[in-house]
C-alpha cells in the first residue's frame, strides 16, 4: 500500500477527501493528517510518506510553501494540490515545483479523484524501479531545468549516478502521450535498443514524453537502426560522456519539435537533423483576444486564433514541452471561464504532435463555449421587442452604444415607452441591467488575468475607469483593485 498524508486546515474537506473514496481498494492507506504545511513538514521528517494530498491556502504555512520545503529536503512523494478557482497563480508555482495533479475542491468529484490516484500509482509503481529514488529527482531537477525558463538551484548528483560517470550514455526520447511503460514492458517496445550492452537503464516520463537513458561501456553497438520502430516518434543520441548529459537532452527536447510538428513516425538521430533553434513567442496578445471573442460567443473567431496560435508556435519552432504548455494555459483559462466541468488536460499530455494537441484544445473551445452559452443571462419575457434588446445586450455588453435612446431606435419605440416597458418586463432599467451585466463579466478579468484595471474596464464596456470605479463599488463593496486582492 502507498502511504497518504491529508493536510487540510477545514476538517469537513479532510473528512470528506477520506470518505469519497475506497482507499485500499486503490492500493493507498492514509496513515497522517496536520491541519497547516508545518504539521505536515514535521510528520514528513518523522516517517515516509508516498502521497501528500494537500490544500493550497492554509495559515501558519500553505501547500505550495510545503511542496516547496519538501523539495529542498529532498523528500520525492507526489503531491496533489486542493485549489479554488481564483488560485491559478499558486497551481503554476506548485507545478513548478513538482505537484503532480490539482483537484478544485468546489467540483472535486470520485471520478477526478480516481483518475488523479490512478495516475499518482502509475508514477510511484515506475520509480520503484529505481535502486535510489532520488535517481528520479535528479532526472526531474534536470527537466526543470532544460524546460523551465527560470534557473534553478545547481542539481544535485546523488551517489548511484555519480558511480555511473565512467560509463557512457545513449538517451532516447519517445513521445508516448500518457502511455506509461513498467520497467520491463520499454525493452520490447524499442527493438532498435540491444539491451545486451546496457549496464543500467532509467526512465524518466513527462509531459507526454519519455526518455530512456542507457548507462553503457564506450563504443558499445548499442544501437541498430535497421531494425526500426514506426510505432512512435523517437529522437536519440547516443554514446555520450557523462558531462553532455544536459546540454544532449537539452537538445533531443529541442529537436523533438521537428517530429512533433511534422507528425512523423520512426528513430531519428539528433546529430542527423537540423538545427531549428526556437525564438521568443508571447501567446498573452492573441490569448486575450480568444478570452474577449469567448465571451462574445464568437464561435468563429475563437477557432482562427487557436489556429494562428498553432502557427505561430510552430513558425517560433517552440519545443513539444513549450507547446504544451501554452496548450495547458489556454485549457485552464477555458475551464476558469466556465466553472464547471473536468479540470483534467490528460487529452492536452496525451497528444502525440502538434496537430492532434490542436484537435484536443479544438474540442475542449468547443465543449466551453457550448457549456458557456448554458451561462449567460436569459432573462426573456412576454415581449418580443424587448427580448431582441435583451438579446443585443448579452451580445454587445462591451459596446459603449448601448443607452435607452440607441436601443429605444433599434427598435422604432418611444424612448419614456421603452423604458418604461423595460423595467415593467425585466424589474430593473436598462441601464442598472447592462450595469450589472458588465460588472458580472469584470470579475473573471480580476481573478483569472492579469489585465490592468484600465483594461478591464474597456473590456467590459467602461470607457471611463473612474466611472468603472464607482459603479463598481456601489455594486460590490469594495474597489476592483480591493477586489481583486482578495
Amino acid at each position: 500500500m502507498w502511504k497518504v498524508m491529508l493536510v487540510e486546515d477545514e476538517m469537513f474537506v479532510r473528512e470528506s477527501v477520506k470518505m469519497i473514496v475506497n482507499w485500499e481498494e486503490l492500493g493507498f492507506t492514509i496513515l497522517g493528517e496536520a491541519d497547516n504545511g508545518e504539521e505536515a513538514l514535521q510528520l514528513l521528517q518523522e516517517k515516509h510518506f508516498d502521497l501528500v494530498i494537500t490544500d493550497i491556502k492554509m495559515p501558519v504555512m500553505d501547500g505550495v510553501g510545503l511542496l516547496k520545503q519538501a523539495r529542498e529536503l529532498d523528500y520525492t512523494c507526489k503531491f496533489i494540490m486542493l485549489s479554488c478557482m481564483n488560485e491559478f497563480e499558486y497551481v503554476r508555482k506548485a507545478l513548478e515545483y513538482g505537484a503532480s495533479n490539482y483537484i478544485l475542491k468546489l467540483s472535486m468529484s470520485v471520478t477526478s479523484l480516481v483518475e488523479a490516484l490512478s495516475k499518482i500509482k502509475l508514477e510511484l509503481e515506475e520509480q520503484s524501479q529505481y535502486a535510489d529514488q532520488r535517481i528520479h529527482l535528479f532526472y526531474q531537477q534536470m527537466w526543470r531545468h532544460i524546460t523551465e525558463l527560470e534557473q534553478e538551484e545547481p542539481v544535485a548528483v546523488p551517489s548511484v549516478i555519480a558511480e555511473l560517470q565512467h560509463f557512457n550514455l545513449t538517451i532516447v526520447s519517445v513521445i508516448r502521450g500518457e502511455e506509461r511503460w513498467t520497467s520491463k514492458e520499454h525493452i520490447g517496445a524499442l527493438p532498435f535498443i540491444d539491451y545486451r550492452y546496457a549496464e543500467v537503464t532509467h526512465l524518466y516520463h513527462s509531459e507526454g514524453l519519455t526518455t530512456v537513458f542507457i548507462w553503457h561501456k564506450p563504443e558499445a553497438p548499442l544501437i541498430d537502426t535497421s531494425a526500426g520502430d514506426n510505432n512512435y516518434a523517437i529522437v536519440y543520441g547516443t554514446n555520450l560522456p557523462y558531462s553532455q548529459l544536459h546540454m544532449q537532452w537539452s537538445r533531443i527536447i529541442q529537436q523533438m519539435s521537428i517530429v512533433w510538428y511534422s507528425g512523423k513516425k520512426g528513430v531519428f538521430y539528433v546529430d542527423a537533423m537540423e538545427v531549428k533553434e526556437s525564438a521568443p513567442y508571447f501567446v498573452w496578445r492573441k490569448k486575450r483576444e480568444l478570452i474577449s471573442s469567448f465571451e462574445k460567443l464568437e464561435e468563429k473567431r475563437c477557432q482562427e486564433l487557436i489556429d494562428e496560435i498553432w502557427n505561430d508556435m510552430q513558425s517560433s519552432h517552440l519545443s513539444m514541452v513549450q507547446v504544451k504548455k501554452i496548450a495547458a494555459d489556454i485549457d485552464y483559462t477555458l475551464y476558469s471561464m466556465i466553472q464547471k466541468g473536468s479540470s483534467s488536460q490528460s487529452a492536452l499530455f496525451d497528444a502525440r504532435n502538434h496537430e492532434q494537441l490542436k484537435g484536443a484544445v479544438l474540442a475542449k473551445l468547443q465543449s466551453c463555449l457550448n457549456a458557456y452559452k448554458q451561462t449567460q443571462p436569459t432573462i426573456m419575457t412576454d415581449h418580443p421587442e424587448v427580448n431582441k434588446v435583451i438579446t443585443y445586450i448579452n451580445d454587445n455588453f462591451h459596446n459603449d452604444d448601448i443607452s435607452v435612446k440607441s436601443m429605444a431606435a433599434m427598435i422604432a419605440m418611444d424612448e419614456n415607452y421603452f423604458s418604461s416597458l423595460f423595467k415593467a418586463k425585466t424589474k430593473e432599467s436598462l441601464i442598472t441591467y447592462v450595469h450589472q451585466l458588465r460588472i458580472n463579466k469584470a470579475l473573471f478579468y480580476l481573478t483569472q488575468t492579469d489585465l490592468t484595471i484600465q483594461q478591464i474596464s474597456e473590456n467590459v464596456g467602461f470607457k471611463n475607469i473612474n466611472y468603472f470605479n464607482r459603479i463598481f463599488k456601489r455594486m460590490k463593496g469594495v474597489t476592483p483593485s480591493q477586489y481583486r486582492e482578495g
